[in-house]
């Protein structure tokens, strides 16, 4: 019989079971020839093992799986909130800063502007009869609770060959050392003392004297000051001595003829140039008619 008829077989041991399989031919007789030979040599065939148990895989999920409880996560302020905090609290402190610099600004009292020159001491109480006004600027060297301590001073200028005169008003005593015609002037003046190591400074007193309105006592005495401190500060004045002289004549002073006298000591100095003691004698000329 021809070999190409016959029929292939083989066997497969599943789970220790096995099983043939063959194909048919045309001739019955070589297919059990073939099953003969498939007995016969049972090594051509291998064992199929399978597994007994089938381990399902995985079931792959969606985000990270934690073994153990993660904790809970404190709560979050959301930026909406936060920024609506934050801007009540800045809005509250700008408000409260404004309230108290605006009320600061209305309960500050501007400062004062004070002159450099020191304030018109106040008319002394006692000088209350009917008389003029008169207007002076004088150089000032201090203000004494006690006569003794204001002429200790007084002669230790008058040593030094300035004029320096006492004056009790208002249960103090003022040390004078000089007279102008004005404020500025006095002021030069007060720096020419300032040369020789005196502590000075300028202002203007107003005061009623002890004499009537229309004397001439008070032209003659603020011309003879202007003079005599234009020498003292060696500067020109366009006062007229001869004038002024002239115009002692018509001087009164009733009852005061001690005033009158030292106008007429401060002229006659004056001629003679001698500026100082034509200031101290103008000093002595304020005291008679304001004691």
């Amino acid at each position: 019989m021809d070999k190409s008829n016959q029929e292939n077989g083989f066997t497969i041991k599943i789970n220790g079971q096995e099983k043939s399989f063959k194909e048919h031919s045309a001739d019955p007789i070589e297919e059990g020839r073939t099953e003969a030979a498939a007995v016969e040599s049972p090594d051509e065939s291998f064992d199929w093992v399978l597994p007994n148990e089938i381990i399902p895989a995985p079931n792959p999920k969606k985000g990270k799986i934690h073994p153990y409880p993660q904790p809970r996560r404190p709560w979050k302020l959301k930026t909406p909130f936060i920024l609506a905090i934050v801007a009540i609290v800045v809005g509250t402190s700008l408000g409260v800063l404004a309230i108290r610099t605006i009320t600061a600004e209305q309960t500050v009292t501007p400062p004062i502007e004070v002159e450099e020159e020191t304030p018109a001491v106040v008319p002394p109480a006692e000088q209350t009869s009917k008389g003029a006004t008169v207007q002076t600027f004088l150089v000032q060297g201090g203000v004494f609770s006690t006569e003794e301590a204001a002429k200790e001073v007084q002669a230790t200028l008058q040593a030094k060959k300035l004029p320096a005169e006492v004056f009790k008003m208002e249960n103090e005593y003022y040390l004078f050392l000089g007279v102008a015609e004005s404020l500025a002037a006095t002021k030069e003046l007060a720096l020419e003392y300032k040369t020789q190591d005196v502590d000075v400074f300028w202002k203007e007193i107003r005061f009623k004297a002890k004499i009537a309105e229309d004397d001439a006592a008070v032209d003659v005495y603020s011309s003879l000051a202007e003079l005599s401190a234009a020498k003292l500060r060696n500067t020109d004045s366009n006062v007229d001595l001869q004038q002024v002289t002239k115009q002692l004549n018509g001087v009164k002073l009733s009852g005061n003829k001690e005033g009158k006298k030292r106008l007429m000591e401060a002229s006659k100095l004056l001629q003679k140039n001698q500026a100082s003691e034509a200031q101290e004698k103008l000093l002595l000329f304020l005291q008679t008619i304001v004691s």
